[in-house]
């Protein structure tokens, strides 16, 4: 059968423009230590909420999570709703650091510009615990994307960037926009602010160093199929399923590995979703069991973009 060649309109934005199409076949296969075959690495999100969005500010138009599963974007006064994000900064992302640590795993904490700022201890304590500090953005219903001129968009980083730094005392290299947002040029600007990472993009299963006006920055993925909030919100998955959806993402890794060279996976959990009692208990034998195979190396999102060509 043949498919009609589907053609983009003029002003539509391009996904990926530094992105080469053609560098699947044609690189070279990452190698590993000895012995290994993929490498994890973990990534906790802190999301703060802004009751009220100023104007003028791009905010998404649905968001999980909250009482009831209402999918709309949080409206002013929904203490109900804004509560369970707000458990995930209090006590979600602790139970998860604590189980990771128990385990010998090291962790990436990801704080935006709101949470750093109205909770400080959120910061010191994210500071000492953290093997990695990362960037997330103003707040996590103040977006990038296309509505921003380029200027507003640079400050959008620099201030985001300036107001972790300056709570947690640590320099980040790392970079998730909120909902993953992002216009056309947001991977260029990340490298003028000296970014070295950003994790918004499923795009393969080893990290990808960029091209173009971007150079210098890598793109380390972290697939939606093993988030947290996407498989257990957004589809709806029983979070037994989800643990059989990691154990079984791991297996396949490994074993492509044999064939493709050094793989990697990019975990990306909340606070307020698996770090919730009742979800806990995954996090706590899976990355028990992740600890235990000696296929898998465990590193920080950073330490993976720096060895994007082969482990030093």
């Amino acid at each position: 059968m043949n498919l009609p060649l589907v053609v983009n309109p003029p002003d539509a934005t391009v996904f990926a423009p530094d992105l080469p199409r053609t560098y699947d076949p044609d690189r070279e296969p990452w190698q590993l230590p000895e012995g290994k075959k993929l490498v994890v690495s973990l990534l906790l999100h802190a999301p703060a909420y802004l009751d009220d969005v100023p104007a003028g500010r791009l905010k998404p138009t649905a968001m999980q999570g909250g009482v009831g599963r209402e999918t709309s974007e949080p409206r002013h006064g929904q203490v109900a709703r804004l509560s369970q994000w707000d458990f995930g900064l209090t006590t979600g992302i602790w139970r998860l650091l604590d189980i990771a640590q128990a385990a010998g795993v090291p962790v990436a904490v990801a704080l935006d510009a709101q949470g750093v700022r109205t909770m400080p201890g959120l910061a010191s304590l994210a500071a000492s615990k953290a093997d990695e500090i990362v960037v997330r953005g103003a707040a996590a219903n103040v977006l990038l994307g296309t509505g921003l001129s380029e200027a507003a968009e640079q400050a959008y980083i620099a201030d985001s960037t300036a107001a972790v730094q300056e709570a947690t005392g640590r320099v980040a290299t790392g970079w998730f926009g909120p909902e993953r947002s992002q216009s056309a040029r947001t991977t260029r600007l990340l490298r003028e602010a000296g970014y070295r990472w950003f994790g918004e993009w499923p795009v393969d299963e080893r990290p990808v160093a960029l091209e173009g006006s971007s150079a210098g920055l890598v793109a380390v993925s972290h697939p939606l199929e093993t988030e947290d909030m996407f498989s257990l919100y957004t589809r709806g998955l029983p979070f037994p399923a989800y643990e059989k959806v990691l154990d079984a993402t791991v297996d396949q890794l490994i074993a492509d590995a044999d064939e493709v060279g050094g793989r990697h996976l990019g975990l990306s959990w909340f606070g307020w979703v698996l770090g919730q009692a009742c979800f806990a208990d995954v996090a706590d034998r899976f990355l028990r069991r992740l600890a235990s195979r000696p296929e898998v190396l465990l590193a920080t999102p950073a330490t993976v973009a720096e060895s994007v060509h082969s482990w030093p």
